[in-house]
């Protein structure tokens, strides 16, 4: 039965004009730091990056935002003018991505690893107790301080606090020490993020990360997947703020002297009300990037 699921649920993923790669070349959600440090190292003008996390977004939502081939996966949806996910696919393409680790080695699908593993290019090979208590050591620097040495100004924005007294805790330590511009911002709101959001966009901040939380609150409260309206709401929301974080970039009067690779990604999926498991549902996952995601790595 199990196979019969995952079998199908791959086939969903497969279906033609919604990803740039298919489900046997998708991509380890650790390949986000790769391509941020290739960005910031081979540009020609000035570098600049935003990551839009969309917390526990799975990898087939993409199906309510972009348009397959297949009328009996997408209906009647048409082309979204305000899409941010439909805007990136045109530019550079929209990826099938996976969390929870491979090579024989298992990682809780949760937030605190999930993005963790994104930010510092590596899966989290430590003990986590209760899931998520554990600070990220020397061993696991994220993109965000790799590039505050460099001397460019980053910045982390979020509503779960778990990320600030525990996961992240030992590198705000080492920034503040260290007088790094590295700044860490939280909110109780996805509208309260998203305004500091934009605040950073016209801050001239060089590497901008906020987590948005709607498609994962929803999905605890009343279920991940298609067969839930708020949780494909709370999906759609997302597409629409990032397209205005999107559009603000764009109206920055330095924007046409800078070259800015901008990401929206997820740190893992669900299923029913929750998450954590190696099941496909939870580990399946996606990238929408304003670039090739083979030339960024090719560089």
């Amino acid at each position: 039965m199990l196979f019969s699921k995952n079998k199908k649920y791959i086939s969903s993923m497969n279906t033609k004009g919604i990803f740039s790669n298919t489900y046997d070349e998708k991509y380890p959600q650790t390949i986000v730091n790769k391509l941020v440090l290739s960005h910031f190292k081979n540009s020609d003008k000035t570098p600049k990056c935003i990551f839009i996390g969309w917390d526990g977004c799975r990898g087939d939502a993409m199906k309510y935002l972009i348009k397959s081939e297949n009328d009996k996966i997408s209906g009647a949806n048409d082309d979204f003018n305000y899409s941010a996910v439909n805007l990136l696919k045109k530019t550079g393409g929209v990826y099938i991505t996976y969390v929870g680790g491979d090579n024989g080695f298992q990682q809780e699908t949760s937030t605190a690893q999930g993005w963790a593993s994104a930010l510092c290019g590596k899966w989290m090979k430590k003990e986590w107790k209760n899931g998520i208590e554990w600070s990220l050591d020397a061993d696991y620097e994220t993109v965000m301080q790799t590039l505050a040495k460099q001397g460019c100004r980053t910045s982390f924005s979020c509503i779960w606090p778990v990320h600030f007294e525990n996961t992240y805790k030992n590198e705000i330590e080492y920034a503040q020490k260290n007088n790094l511009s590295e700044s860490y911002f939280k909110f109780e709101t996805d509208a309260e993020l998203h305004e500091n959001m934009l605040s950073r966009i016209n801050s001239d901040d060089d590497f901008i990360f906020g987590i948005y939380e709607n498609p994962d609150l929803n999905g605890h409260g009343t279920g991940f997947g298609d067969c839930n309206y708020r949780y494909v709401s709370g999906v759609c929301n997302l597409d629409t703020f990032s397209y205005d974080l999107i559009k603000a970039i764009e109206k920055r009067d330095t924007f046409k002297n800078e070259d800015w690779l901008i990401i929206i990604g997820s740190d893992h999926g669900g299923h029913l009300n929750m998450h954590g498991t190696q099941r496909i549902e939870d580990r399946t996952t996606f990238l929408a990037v304003s670039k090739s995601v083979k030339e960024l790595i090719d560089r």
